[in-house]
């Protein structure tokens, strides 16, 4: 039997102001060995339990993840690299150290990340499965990765990017090596071009499990602000409906929802500027 379907929804770029994810590729996560999709602004991944639809999901995340400065952290979550790494049967040819490989690409930009398992270190420690950025790399789109392009190269803890001159420099500051670039770019207005993609991939969002019990952020009322976007925990709904409602697509909104539940009304109560989202149903 089919399991639930993954959803990746991409608002277009002239309604939204955001990038759309055009092509990504993703190599050694979890169940996944190399699969490689060209995506659309609406993408509905479909299969039987099991077959990798959430891992196709996790692994965008963990672009955001690397973006915020919480690589480490996400993968911790996620049970490990261990647990992350794709476990299959190996070639005997195959003589290259284990790496999880994503990479994605938009109409401004070819984003890799590369993440394996740290080298044998001449002291004792205990974080022998951290996971390590072995390489990253940012390009221009539209030039095939010519090496030109490049506005981003770390090897290891060695990192240049290219500056606001156009000049490629080294990066200066300490890398820790178990986390991207991103979470340390201290100076956004010398490498506008990494700036630019660390804040694209920083504004993706993720809905999945809410939690739905009585003590859910869902459920509570919370003090309303003006949301164009809804939180990934889906904390501040009731604020993002209203603002739908008073600068959005009011119709729109209104219309799909009717659909959805025939006969029912919905609206935003302000007690003492607590916003809470309400239905209304004739004999309910």
């Amino acid at each position: 039997m089919p399991g639930a379907a993954v959803l990746l929804w991409q608002p277009s770029i002239s309604r939204a102001g955001r990038i759309m994810i055009q092509y990504i590729r993703i190599q050694n996560f979890r169940s996944v060995k190399d699969i490689a999709l060209e995506l659309g602004p609406l993408n509905i991944v479909f299969g039987p339990n099991g077959c990798g639809k959430s891992n196709i999901y996790n692994a965008i995340h963990l672009l955001t993840a690397a973006a915020e400065g919480r690589l480490s952290g996400f993968i911790s979550e996620e049970g490990g690299l261990e647990n992350m790494m794709w476990s299959g049967e190996r070639s005997p040819l195959d003589r290259h150290p284990r790496r999880l490989q994503i990479a994605c690409r938009t109409d401004s930009f070819d984003y890799e990340l590369q993440i394996g398992f740290p080298e044998k270190l001449p002291y004792p420690t205990q974080f022998m499965l951290d996971p390590i950025v072995k390489e990253e790399n940012i390009w221009l789109a539209g030039y095939s990765r010519r090496p030109s392009s490049r506005v981003l190269q770390r090897k290891n803890q060695a990192a240049f990017l290219v500056d606001v001159t156009g000049e490629k420099s080294t990066f200066t500051e300490s890398i820790y090596e178990n986390e991207s670039v991103f979470g340390q770019l201290g100076e956004p207005h010398r490498f506008p071009e990494v700036s630019r993609v660390r804040e694209t991939l920083r504004r993706w969002r993720f809905y999945h499990e809410f939690a739905i019990g009585r003590h859910s952020p869902l459920r509570q009322p919370a003090v309303g602000y003006r949301s164009p976007v809804l939180d990934s925990d889906g904390q501040n709904l009731a604020a993002a409906f209203q603002t739908i409602v008073e600068i959005g697509a009011e119709e729109i909104l209104h219309e799909i929802l009717a659909d959805a539940f025939p006969g029912c009304q919905f609206y935003c109560e302000n007690e003492h500027s607590r916003f809470a989202l309400k239905m209304r149903r004739e004999g309910i």
